[in-house]
């Protein structure tokens, strides 16, 4: 799946659009902390750069393929 958004994390944000599979992410929702830490890393993987596991994602848009 796709998953796109906003990410927050004290001034810095950037809007992202990464592939990313798992459970516990649906449309506008993510329903576990394991789910939200493994899409910050694909966040950080693709981008490049260092976003903490304590940073806010906003409502996320799923696309499936």
């Amino acid at each position: 799946m796709v998953v796109s958004g906003k990410i927050h994390y004290k001034n810095h944000n950037i809007d992202f659009e990464v592939k990313y599979e798992h459970e516990d992410i649906s449309e506008g929702q993510i329903k576990s902390e394991e789910a939200k830490q493994g899409l910050i890393h694909a966040i950080n993987r693709k981008f490049r750069v260092k976003y903490p596991l304590s940073s806010e994602i906003d409502q996320i848009h799923v696309s499936r393929f």
